[in-house]
């Protein structure tokens, strides 16, 4: 999937390019950077945060103007397009979340047995039993 300059979210978002750049400063819309120092963002992610206005529009239009099946189809269309792009971010983070996860438990597993293998190395001998006074009496 490609992904937006601020200039391309600003256009996609109908907002300006300050806006999208303070959501991002701000943590509100997640970006990366690009080696070029500018913003790349996810679709998915720009429309979480700033649903298309031509939904709204199209919702209100069909509302107030008792508009046909043809509008509403329209709507529920962009409607949905927007809930999957909205359901691929999550499912993008998630992946993530989950990579990162599995990272760590490896991790975990290797420092562990790393652990497990020096208390073996530095494990003190098992005591010997000794005979005490009597035993020693008992052998001279």
């Amino acid at each position: 999937m490609s992904s937006f300059s601020l200039r391309q979210a600003a256009q996609q978002a109908k907002t300006s390019k300050s806006t999208i750049l303070r959501a991002v400063q701000s943590g509100r819309l997640s970006a990366t950077r690009t080696d070029d120092g500018g913003y790349a963002i996810d679709p998915a992610e720009l429309f979480r945060v700033y649903p298309p206005k031509s939904e709204a529009v199209a919702t209100d239009q069909s509302a107030d103007e008792g508009a046909g099946q043809g509008a509403t189809a329209s709507a529920d269309t962009t409607g949905l397009r927007i809930r999957y792009a909205q359901i691929e971010a999550a499912f993008d983070g998630l992946k993530i979340v989950l990579d990162a996860e599995r990272r760590r438990a490896e991790e975990l597993r290797t420092e562990r047995d790393r652990w497990a293998a020096q208390a073996e190395r530095l494990a003190l001998p098992a005591p010997q039993h000794r005979r005490g006074f009597a035993g020693w009496l008992k052998r001279a």
